[in-house]
């Protein structure tokens, strides 16, 4: 049996959030959050460290529409940062519809009594793990 790796992505402008699961558990889990650099610029010695502890076999990245699905600013900030990180590992990707991932990241930090103004971090890698598992689901 082959057992694929997967890491997701909440791509944000100042930090992204990562997760990571597998085609045996199909289970998603937040691994880290990656802070960009002050100018803006993607951190990728962040994220090679990460894609380096992994045999990773895709990567799935958010990617935000409007609730109308119309394509917004971090939408295409969103796409840009899946083709750079696929071409740079060269390892294929997909595309999720991340719609209020962030929110429901929220929420469900909320109900498991974190403060509603809670760390960033653990909303972006719930809000990574959400979005992986999406993706997981209608796989």
């Amino acid at each position: 049996m082959n057992i694929e790796t997967y890491l997701g992505f909440d791509v944000g402008t100042k930090r992204t959030g990562v997760a990571i699961a597998n085609s045996l558990t199909q289970q998603a889990t937040g691994i880290e959050v990656v802070s960009h650099h002050k100018n803006g610029s993607t951190n990728w010695d962040a994220f090679d460290q990460i894609i380096m502890q992994h045999s990773i076999t895709l990567f799935i990245v958010g990617v935000p529409y409007d609730k109308e699905g119309k394509e917004q600013e971090m939408t295409f900030i969103a796409k840009s940062f899946a083709r750079k990180l696929s071409a740079r590992y060269n390892i294929s990707m997909v595309l999720v519809d991340e719609y209020l991932s962030s929110n429901e990241a929220k929420k469900q930090l909320k109900y498991n009594h974190h403060h509603k103004n809670a760390d960033r971090g653990e909303v972006d890698k719930l809000s990574a793990a959400l979005i992986l598992q999406t993706w997981l689901g209608d796989s």
